[in-house]
């Protein structure tokens, strides 16, 4: 009887080993709670897909703000959170988590600048006022400015007052279509990887390998791609002042 016991907590501790909590920041449209409270967007979209893929065992999925999800990971309340945008210049060793080997997408962020001026020369940024939004300055190896919405960068450019706006083009686009700006210019400034995070040691490697695979596997058939298509999308190479607002 005893020995029954102990094989059934060992079977029990497996599986509840391969169970996975995931833990996603809260983006309107891409992953928030709809009125029902259950969570939904592309990202969320991209969990559950993974969890189709994975039969070792089950993904829960939970939402919270940006900072409390990506610390979930590190304090080990979560086993992966999305989306991280992985950063060349910012060594992995110096982080308190880790990336997931097999990124997820790829986000192209674009120089927004004053379409009368000579194209800025991002060789030399320290020459340039340039801004990003708010928690987005570390993005950039040199010196950006915060700020609080995506309008207020458009409008600092279009008035001159800054030199350059640089951010995902997705949501800049958006407003500029919308406000129907016409005098900014548009440049690619990089592509860079969206992944998943991890926790480091043992057990975030573990977890690596289960959503790597799956990943792949979704690529392979598609899927991922459909997905991340109405989350973010190949950079555009379109200008304001061809529309003719």
């Amino acid at each position: 009887m005893l020995l029954l016991v102990s094989v059934l907590l060992i079977l029990s501790a497996k599986t509840f080993a391969t169970d996975l909590r995931a833990s996603l920041a809260n983006l309107p449209i891409h992953s928030q709670l709809n009125p029902l409270g259950k969570p939904h967007g592309g990202f969320v979209d991209i969990v559950r897909a993974i969890d189709e893929v994975y039969n070792e065992g089950h993904i829960s999925i939970n939402i919270y703000p940006f900072a409390r999800s990506l610390n979930n990971v590190v304090k080990g309340k979560a086993d992966f959170h999305l989306p991280l945008i992985r950063l060349p210049h910012i060594a992995e060793s110096s982080l308190p988590y880790a990336y997931v080997s097999e990124p997820v997408t790829q986000v192209s962020f674009v120089l927004y600048s004053y379409s009368q001026r000579a194209v800025l020369n991002m060789e030399t940024p320290g020459l340039y006022r340039i801004a990003t939004m708010q928690g987005h300055s570390h993005f950039f190896p040199f010196d950006v400015t915060p700020l609080s919405d995506i309008e207020t960068g458009i409008k600092l450019v279009a008035a001159q007052r800054i030199d350059g706006f640089i951010m995902e083009q997705d949501a800049v686009d958006a407003y500029i279509r919308q406000a129907r700006v016409s005098n900014i210019r548009r440049t690619l400034f990089v592509t860079l990887d969206s992944c998943i995070v991890i926790a480091k040691g043992a057990r975030g490697q573990a977890v690596d390998k289960i959503i790597s695979r799956a990943l792949k596997t979704l690529k392979s058939t598609g899927q991922l791609a459909e997905i991340n298509a109405t989350i973010h999308q190949p950079y555009n190479p379109w200008q304001p002042a061809d529309m003719h607002w």
